[in-house]
């Protein structure tokens, strides 16, 4: 699906990166993650943990009450 069609706004490539080290990662987790904990591991994969910011105003991640989850 395309984000014509209704789908993702496209990511820069920073977000990009982000999204493949942190997808894994939350995803695995019943609780979610974090926020404080994703920005986190995304600056220890070498990455701007602001891309963080992106993905939730992008709707990759979605925050509640504090932990992140994958769309």
């Amino acid at each position: 699906m395309t984000s014509k069609q209704g789908g993702h706004t496209p990511l820069s490539p920073r977000a990009t990166r982000a999204f493949e080290h942190l997808r894994p990662l939350v995803a695995d987790r019943d609780a979610g993650m974090p926020v404080t904990d994703a920005r986190r591991r995304v600056r220890s994969a070498g990455e701007d943990p602001e891309a963080v910011d992106e993905l939730l105003n992008k709707g990759y991640l979605y925050e509640v009450e504090g932990d992140v989850y994958v769309t």
